[in-house]
């Protein structure tokens, strides 16, 4: 935890030569809901005065059950939805980095609120929520929800989204960051077009070069075609050109949920991620979704997020997979297909991976990735 402990002492040192942050909005879910679903049985502060650290008890956690909100003059622009899984110190240099837009960012964009749901971390990264609140002057609102297994990420997601109230939903990976900039015209492409109900920013490596953000619709030919366009993914072509003509052929496509900037009301009216995909293509999925129902989705011009990749599915800044994350991959894959493709697409890809999972030489993945046919 040394790193962890580092970058907040920096964030400390650098927060006290700025002027004072403005007062963070508070939204506390349970008091703001008109639904009936479940309540929270313990919000505690982590040290009396000390910030707004909070964290929810490892029980009593949501279901599933979608609440309602209601909105009013203290609702925060945005909600910032933080899924951490084992991230180490990314998760603090995350948090830091949000603490920062909070200050700096001006009306009429004020508001921001951040939820942090821990699915069972075992690292200790949890420290990165809970030293922010030893941290003088105190940060602005930060929320945690500490679950007692592992959700995945969709649930996650929409977990923290019922604990919410913000206007837009920033959905944001531990290992991912933005800066105010570019945040605050997320939410501008938003408020000027009210039918668009995905905003995302051009997404970058931590060392500047470029990460693909936008892939197209999931599905025999989509999946070649990203599969062709990883091979070059830092080439300008690939970025800009390219799904510039894919888009009308194959359709929107969907955006990477790295850092995504979501309209609440559209999220909500498809019924958030499909807690069905354990890991991988939730965001597929709920692209796929959001265009059935004719919510627009764009990259916007001018606005950048940095994203690390890697770091919850255990191999940092590679698109390679462990065996126990191949084993959730492939079975998104095939609940995907299964849902949304044609019937010749889905016996195309049961041939395809039975041929590849037979070549695993490791037994028990091998056999682990074949009863996914069986069970598909």
């Amino acid at each position: 935890m040394a790193g962890l402990s580092s970058s907040v002492r920096s964030a400390r040192r650098r927060r006290r030569d700025r002027r004072p942050a403005p007062a963070a909005v508070r939204s506390r879910g349970a008091s703001r809901r008109g639904g009936s679903g479940p309540r929270a049985r313990s919000v505690a502060d982590l040290g009396p005065g000390r910030g707004d650290v909070r964290d929810r008890s490892r029980d009593g956690l949501a279901d599933g059950t979608r609440d309602s909100f209601v909105s009013g003059s203290d609702t925060p622009a945005v909600s910032v939805l933080v899924v951490n899984y084992n991230a180490g110190p990314h998760l603090g240099h995350c948090l830091e980095r949000l603490s920062e837009i909070a200050e700096e960012w001006p009306a009429p964009h004020a508001g921001l609120e951040t939820v942090v749901v821990d699915n069972a971390s075992t690292d200790g990264s949890l420290e990165a929520v809970r030293e922010l609140g030893d941290q003088d002057p105190a940060p602005p609102a930060v929320r945690l929800i500490a679950s007692a297994r592992n959700l995945g990420f969709g649930a996650a997601c929409n977990l923290a989204a019922r604990e919410t109230a913000g206007r837009y939903l920033l959905l944001l990976n531990p290992d991912a960051w933005i800066d105010a900039t570019s945040l605050r015209r997320l939410v501008e492409a938003l408020e000027a077009d009210s039918r668009l109900g995905v905003a995302a920013p051009r997404l970058h490596y931590p060392d500047g070069s470029l990460q693909l953000g936008w892939a197209p619709p999931v599905g025999v030919v989509g999946e070649a075609i990203q599969k062709f366009r990883n091979r070059f993914e830092g080439r300008a072509w690939n970025q800009v050109l390219l799904p510039r003509l894919l888009r009308p052929l194959l359709g929107q496509g969907w955006f990477s949920a790295a850092c995504l900037l979501v309209r609440r009301s559209a999220f909500e009216e498809v019924g958030g991620f499909d807690e069905g995909f354990f890991l991988y293509f939730e965001d597929a999925d709920l692209g796929l979704r959001l265009a059935r129902v004719d919510w627009r989705q764009r990259q916007v011009t001018g606005a950048r997020a940095w994203h690390l990749r890697g770091v919850t599915t255990g191999r940092p800044g590679t698109r390679l997979l462990s065996p126990q994350i191949e084993r959730f991959y492939r079975a998104s894959q095939l609940r995907y297909y299964d849902l949304h493709r044609p019937r010749w697409e889905r016996s195309y890809l049961r041939r395809r991976l039975r041929r590849k999972f037979r070549r695993v030489a490791e037994e028990q993945q091998r056999l682990a990735l074949l009863r996914l046919l069986e069970r598909a």
